[in-house]
């Protein structure tokens, strides 16, 4: 009896341990469940694109190999906000719809973008000299463990 005992005291709290994570599935498992499909205008899905409800940060999901997306919503007047790098963001409200085939239009605002290490900024408003380097010269460069001090002074041959 007193192993018994004494097994229940250590299962339970492992129990609980293994079971919480469980129940923040179920909890986003409550409400209208939603599917559908985000694709491009010339019908290619669109990976990664991220289905997100309007006013609920870290409520959504993106889409998969395929484009497809399911998830659950609050309520009829939710809002879903549809977005993929380079596309139109686009706003759907859910409604008495279950099913949605979403399609994203390119964004003509895009301009050139110079990817910095600290961040990004427009190609035009970039001051200073742009130039491009490669691997044999900073090859060149043996024993300098950072590269900074690798890219100092060098210019492409």
């Amino acid at each position: 009896m007193k192993q018994l005992s004494e097994f229940f005291k250590r299962a339970v709290p492992t129990l609980l341990m293994l079971l919480l994570p469980l129940a923040s599935v179920l909890a986003q498992g409550n409400g209208i469940p939603v599917r559908g499909t985000v694709t491009d205008e010339g019908g290619e899905p669109l990976i990664g694109a991220s289905v997100l409800v309007k006013g609920s940060p870290g409520m959504g999901t993106v889409t998969d190999i395929d484009g497809n997306f399911q998830f659950s919503v609050p309520s009829e007047q939710t809002t879903l906000v549809i977005s993929y790098v380079g596309m139109e963001t686009k706003e759907i409200r859910v409604g008495k719809q279950r099913n949605f085939q979403v399609i994203l239009s390119e964004n003509t605002e895009l301009t050139e973008i110079v990817v910095v290490g600290y961040g990004q900024q427009k190609k035009a408003s970039v001051v200073g000299a742009i130039t491009q380097t490669s691997g044999e010269v900073l090859q060149r460069a043996a024993g300098i463990s950072d590269v900074g001090a690798a890219l100092t002074g060098n210019r492409p041959v």
